[in-house]
């Protein structure tokens, strides 16, 4: 995945959760990676996370690490003066190959990290590639846009995985979605100001698109997701502008419906998608058996393309079904 050529630094910011004093078991190395979808900030996953982490599979996660595009939230926020006006999503693809690759420690440990993170040796990184990590197992949750571009990361550098879920990722088949531009559009025509949080939290509660969600959730993006501006009120961290580029890329999602069946077979595929996806039910019948070897879905049928923002709870349930079966010992497979 060879990088660009333009000179300004980008920043990705993320956020890592670990328990602060040690169990009495040995550590599983089990290390989860969060991708969030277009046009939200990476704390939109901790209510999800914190139901996970209440579940009988939270012993066996070591660490969660939640990432955060050059654009959005927090990192839009460090890199507002570097923005392009051209993006591309496999720039979001090559920082998250990026970041597992030079700059995820190689062991999890309940002490604090430098703000910081230092970059791994070459002899280190290179290791990775062509082994994957010694002290760690990477299981990968990508929803909608987080999810095309883990998947490419993955196609990359397969040895780095040890599984994907793939929460109703931006992957389609030619002449099945044509929604890239309107959406685009809507983002560019989106509010973004308002005079406090507590007016965008009252007025995000009367609009459609919102009823649906988690009140936690809605309550995590106008934490997380605004930040106070000049006038002493309150915008969005993601500018409608860089939302808007993140939709016109119309061509990976089809890219990567064609390289799907490519994806290493030793990789775990968990697909979690809507009754009603985007690109219908067929289409979707057909996508989470792109790869058949070593994968399964589930559907849910409560949920729209939003999964993570209208059913943190149930989300984190298969997720924690998902972690035992997979990684479980046996006694803790048997409260399945």
């Amino acid at each position: 995945m060879p990088g660009g050529h333009g000179q300004k630094p980008l920043w990705n910011c993320v956020n890592r959760y670990v328990r602060t004093c040690r169990r009495g078991t040995v550590n599983t190395g089990l290390t989860l990676f969060l991708a969030h979808a277009n046009g939200f900030p990476k704390e939109i996953w901790e209510t999800m996370l914190r139901s996970l982490l209440d579940s009988p599979a939270a012993p066996l996660v070591d660490e969660v690490w939640s990432f955060e595009a050059v654009q959005h939230g927090d990192s839009a926020l460090v890199n507002a003066e570097n923005l392009s006006g051209i993006f591309d999503t496999q720039d979001n693809a090559r920082d998250i190959a990026n970041f597992l690759l030079y700059y995820l420690p190689d062991e999890t440990t309940p002490t604090a990290l430098p703000t910081q993170l230092s970059r791994i040796s070459q002899a280190t990184s290179d290791a990775r590639k062509e082994h994957g990590y010694r002290q760690r197992k990477l299981v990968v949750v990508g929803h909608s846009f987080g999810g095309v571009t883990s998947v490419l990361a993955a196609l990359n550098f397969p040895k780095l995985f040890s599984s994907l879920i793939l929460v109703d990722p931006v992957i389609f088949n030619y002449g099945c979605h044509d929604l890239g531009f309107k959406l685009a559009r809507d983002a560019l025509m989106r509010r973004d100001t308002w005079c406090s949080r507590e007016e965008a939290l009252r007025l995000f509660g009367q609009r459609s698109f919102f009823t649906s969600w988690h009140p936690d959730v809605l309550k995590l993006y106008v934490d997380y997701g605004l930040t106070t501006d000049a006038s002493g009120g309150v915008k969005l961290k993601t500018t409608p502008v860089q939302e808007s580029l993140c939709y016109v890329n119309i061509h990976p999602p089809l890219e990567h419906w064609e390289l799907l069946e490519k994806l290493d077979e030793s990789i775990t595929l968990r697909w979690v998608v809507p009754a009603v996806s985007f690109i219908g039910e067929q289409e979707t019948k057909v996508r989470v058996w792109r790869r058949p070897a070593n994968a399964s879905n589930v559907v849910f049928p409560f949920a729209g393309h939003l999964i993570v923002q209208e059913a943190p709870v149930e989300l984190a349930e298969d997720v924690a079904e998902f972690l035992l079966e997979k990684y479980g010992s046996p006694q803790a497979k048997a409260v399945l």
